[in-house]
């Protein structure tokens, strides 16, 4: 629909929403017009007439769900469509052709099947699983909304500069179904194929992992401190503090454990005890 069809869009669903006792606000009206943008207004009523006049469904009011399953199907509808759609062009067109469909999701399915000339010579008695894959796959890009897929399926044929050297022209591309969607399709597909693929040589491959850890180094980390040790601690006091007590060097002073021994000088009972660190030398 164009924006100048807008007025009449809320008319009409205002109308139809009236018709089951309801009440149509900004909101509704602005959800409605989203999502039937890509429709005609003239399909958006023969949609409400015929959803008014479903036995089974009539019954409530249409919402958008309703009116998008009558007009585009569901995700199985469509898929089956478009396989049969594809299979009528592997019998007409055949794999030497270049061919573009009016529907991405066909181009984005046949190029996981392997590519349009093998779908074109697919066995017969393996037809029903190919049909399987498709239909799965295709489910699975429309209901994504957004992918990205190769503007043309290629058939079996030699490349453009081939023919440029003889002073022919290229094959002409088949478009099949609707002329003017398939022309959309050409224009909005990626001429390289829908997976994005890159080449980067070893030296950059391997420099990229180095940058990483710069720039992780750089950053501030807390470090770790040891608990202070004053000199002289018992290897247990070491042990309680969780820290192994060094290992002495040759050649170096090693500080034995303090004793406690009482002092016999004679004074005051309560004269402190003599402490004494004895330290021997081990060559």
């Amino acid at each position: 629909m164009q924006p100048s069809e807008r007025a009449p869009f809320a008319q009409l669903v205002t109308d139809v929403l009236a018709y089951y006792r309801q009440d149509a606000s900004r909101f509704v009206l602005d959800l409605w017009w989203g999502a039937c943008q890509s429709f005609e207004l003239s399909q958006i009523r023969q949609a409400m007439q015929r959803h008014a006049t479903d036995a089974e469904h009539g019954r409530f009011a249409p919402r958008v769900a309703d009116v998008v399953r009558i007009l585009a199907g569901t995700a199985a509808d469509r898929a089956a469509l478009a396989w049969g759609k594809t299979l009528e062009a592997m019998g007409s067109v055949g794999a030497y052709t270049d061919v573009v469909f009016d529907d991405p999701a066909i181009h984005a399915t046949v190029l996981d099947l392997g590519g349009w000339p093998k779908v074109c010579r697919t066995d017969l008695k393996e037809l029903s699983y190919l049909q399987h894959r498709f239909c799965e796959s295709h489910r699975a890009y429309t209901g994504r909304g957004s992918f990205d897929y190769p503007r043309c399926l290629g058939g079996d044929r030699s490349p453009d500069s081939e023919y440029a050297k003889v002073g022919l022209p290229p094959p002409r591309i088949a478009f099949i179904g609707n002329a003017e969607r398939a022309r959309l399709v050409y224009e909005g597909g990626s001429a390289v194929g829908k997976t994005a693929v890159r080449f980067h040589t070893l030296q950059a491959l391997a420099a990229a992992p180095r940058a990483a850890t710069h720039m992780s180094s750089a950053a501030p980390r807390a470090a770790a401190t040891l608990p202070s040790t004053a000199p002289g601690t018992p290897p247990r006091a070491l042990a309680s503090t969780g820290v192994s007590p060094a290992q002495p060097r040759p050649g170096a002073l090693r500080a034995e454990p303090v004793v406690r021994r009482p002092a016999y000088h004679q004074g005051a009972a309560n004269q402190p005890l003599n402490t004494t660190a004895e330290r021997t030398y081990h060559p």
